[in-house]
Order: C-alpha cells, then structure tokens, then sequence
C-alpha cells in the first residue's frame, strides 16, 4: 500500500479583481515511503499551493490525501517544513542552542525560560549523528540574528529533523545558498532522510536536481500534471 495517496485533488483561488484561477486541476499520485518527489515546473503552476493542502495550511475544493489510507485532515503524520525564506521556523533573538532546545521542549514554560543545559546532550547526539557536531559548537551561542545565510537555513533543516517527522517538506530550501553550502546541505539532508526513511517532497525550478536528488519528478503546468516520472536513482516501481 502506498504510503501518501492524492486522488483528483483541486483547488482554486479568486485573484482581487475577481478571476478565477485552477491553481490544482485533479492532481493525482502515489508515493512510497521514504521516497523523495521532487516537483517542478513554471511560477504559479501550483507547486507551493500542492505543500500547502499537504501540509493542512490551505483547504482544497475536491478530492483527498491519504496517509496510510487514513484522510490527512482526520489524522495527519508529523510534518516538517523548510522554506526558501531563510528566516521561516527560526527566532533571531534566542540563540543557536536556544532555537534547538526550543525543538526538544514540550514544555509551555519553556517559551519564558530557556533550560539549555537540560537538552543539550540529547541535541549534540542528533547532531554526532548527522555530523555536524563539530560545526554546530562553533556557533552554539551566537544570535540567530547574527548568523550567515547558509548556518541560518542549516539550522532551519537541523530543527526540522530533530522534529522526527513522517512527511518532510522542502520548498526551494536550498536555491538562496551558494553552490559549496548549497550541496553540503543537500548531501546530509539526503543522507538523514534515506536512514530514517522520511518520506520527502521537494519543490524546486532546479531541473538538474530534481533528477539528481530524487526518486520520482512531478512536473505541474497550470493546475494540472505534466509529467510524473521515475528518476535513475528509485529503487522502486512508479504507482
């Protein structure tokens, strides 16, 4: 049984000036989990607004998506996000071991304190185990606020990993970084999402790494799909 399952999924918005637009035209597929979908295609061709009714943030018209066969808006997996805006899901007045207590806490008094030494071995063993350990302790205690682009959005998508999510979504995560952070990023989120199994979906303009990074590519044109394609590296039969 496939693990996400979306059937004719539709959604449509109404500009200001009172135009209707398809931005989803009954889009469907099957993904295994662990697998990576990387979707593509043209500004305003619906691939944000896809993440959007995945992630429950934007209601859809018509259709589903299941998660093991259950309705994600009944009972939806833990969800991770990361975003283009390097400043999405991260707080540039705590500091860096501030920001990924914060993950840790289930505590609503944490929001006023912030206990770091209570979660700190269990952060630096997630971090041995993607290794970066050693690059985190650089930069434990500086301001989010004063940190480069690149260790921003690292820590954006160490935060979103430490969440231990289900579905993982990726929305141009990458395409503000330059090419050397750019592909260390990729290469050990890759490698975290292949050993923990975490299903991913990838919006990305990059063609090359879609191919190059995941299992399947879904091309949108206006609403509707173009193409939905295995890549070399799936191990798997495409649904």
């Amino acid at each position: 049984m496939p693990y996400l399952t979306i059937n004719n999924l539709g959604k449509t918005f109404i500009t200001p000036g009172g135009r209707v637009t398809q931005a989803l035209n009954n889009v469907s597929l099957k993904l295994d989990k662990g697998h990576i979908l990387a979707v593509i295609g043209h500004n305003g061709s619906g691939k944000t607004t896809l993440l959007n009714c995945i992630r429950n943030s934007c209601e859809y018209d018509n259709g589903e998506i299941l998660i093991n066969n259950l309705d994600i808006r009944m009972k939806g997996p833990r969800i991770s996000s990361v975003y283009q805006d390097i400043d999405a899901g991260i707080v540039g007045s705590m500091t860096t071991m501030e920001c990924l207590s914060l993950v840790m806490s289930e505590e609503p008094s944490f929001l006023f304190s912030f206990p770091c030494s209570r979660y700190k071995n269990k952060i630096y063993d997630f971090l041995l185990s993607v290794n970066l350990a050693e690059r985190f302790s650089e930069f434990e205690q500086t301001l989010v606020a004063d940190l480069s682009g690149g260790q921003r959005q690292q820590l954006a998508i160490v935060m979103a990993m430490m969440r231990r999510p289900e579905l993982l979504l990726l929305d141009e995560f990458v395409a503000n970084l330059d090419p050397k952070v750019s592909a260390e990023i990729l290469k050990w989120t890759k490698k975290h999402i292949q050993e923990k199994q975490i299903t991913t979906i990838m919006v990305t303009h990059d063609h090359e790494l879609a191919e190059l990074w995941s299992d399947y590519i879904l091309e949108l044109h206006d609403g509707r799909i173009a193409r939905f394609a295995e890549t070399e590296n799936s191990g798997g039969n495409i649904h």
